[in-house]
C-alpha cells in the first residue's frame, strides 16, 4: 500500500512538474515571439488549419494537402506579406504559431449556418384534422378537406419563403465569411513525432523549422 502510494505521489510530483516546465517554455515563447513581425514566403490558407510543418521529416509540408488548402479556402497571407505573430500556443506534441489573428474558424467566428424556420400547424388545422377524424357525414368530411387543403396550402407557402429567405441569408453570409477569411490571418502547426521536450520549445528551435516559410526580421 505504501509503495502504491509513493508511486502516486511521484506520479503527481513529475506531472506538476512537467505541466509548470511546459507553461514556463510557452511564456518563454510568447514573450519571445507574440507582437513581433514576420515576412512571409509562403501564401498561406484562409483557415485556422494553417499549414502543418513536420521539422524532423524529411519532406516537411505535404504539399497535396496544402495546394487543396489554398484552392478551399483561398490565401488570406500572401508570399511577401508582413504580419504580426499574434499567437504562440504548445501542444503535447506540436506548436502554434499564428499569425495575423490564427486563421477564420476559431471559437466564436461566424459559422453561416442559416436556420430555416418551419411554420407550425395552426390550433385551426390541429381542430379540423380531429373533426375529420370523428365526422361520420361525407358532406361535411368534403367542406373539412377542403378547408384543410386550404390551410395547408398556406402553410407550405410560408414554408417556402422562409426557405428562399434562408437561402439568401446563406448566400450573403458566404460572401461575408470569405471576406472575414481572406483577412483572418492563417498559422502554422510545427508538428513533432514525439512528446515536446524543453529542448525542443527554444525561438531558435521554433525559428528553424520555419525559416524556410517565414523571414524572422524582428525577432532575430
Amino acid at each position: 500500500m505504501r509503495y502504491i502510494q509513493t508511486l502516486l505521489f511521484t506520479a503527481i510530483i513529475v506531472f506538476t512538474f512537467t505541466a509548470f516546465a511546459s507553461a514556463q517554455t510557452e511564456n518563454h515563447l510568447k514573450d519571445y515571439f507574440e507582437g513581433k513581425r514576420v515576412d512571409v514566403k509562403i501564401d498561406m490558407p484562409a483557415t485556422k488549419d494553417g499549414i502543418n510543418v513536420y521539422p524532423e521529416r524529411e519532406r516537411r509540408i505535404n504539399y497535396d494537402k496544402y495546394a487543396k488548402s489554398l484552392k478551399t479556402y483561398g490565401t488570406s497571407l500572401l508570399e511577401g506579406d508582413r504580419v504580426m505573430i499574434t499567437k504562440i500556443k504548445v501542444k503535447d506534441k506540436h506548436v502554434e504559431f499564428q499569425g495575423g489573428g490564427g486563421g477564420f474558424g476559431t471559437a466564436g467566428d461566424e459559422t453561416g449556418v442559416v436556420s430555416v424556420p418551419i411554420t407550425s400547424k395552426s390550433r385551426r388545422e390541429k381542430n379540423l384534422e380531429n373533426d375529420l377524424k370523428d365526422e361520420s357525414d361525407e358532406r361535411r368530411r368534403r367542406r373539412i378537406r377542403r378547408e384543410l387543403d386550404d390551410l395547408r396550402d398556406e402553410r407550405r407557402r410560408e414554408d417556402n419563403g422562409n426557405r428562399a429567405e434562408a437561402a439568401s441569408a446563406g448566400e450573403i453570409a458566404k460572401t461575408r465569411i470569405q471576406e472575414k477569411r481572406l483577412r483572418g490571418g492563417s498559422r502554422f502547426n510545427i508538428r513533432f513525432d514525439r512528446k515536446l521536450t524543453a529542448d525542443d520549445l527554444t525561438p531558435e528551435v521554433i525559428m528553424d523549422a520555419l525559416s524556410e516559410y517565414l523571414y524572422f526580421s524582428d525577432a532575430n
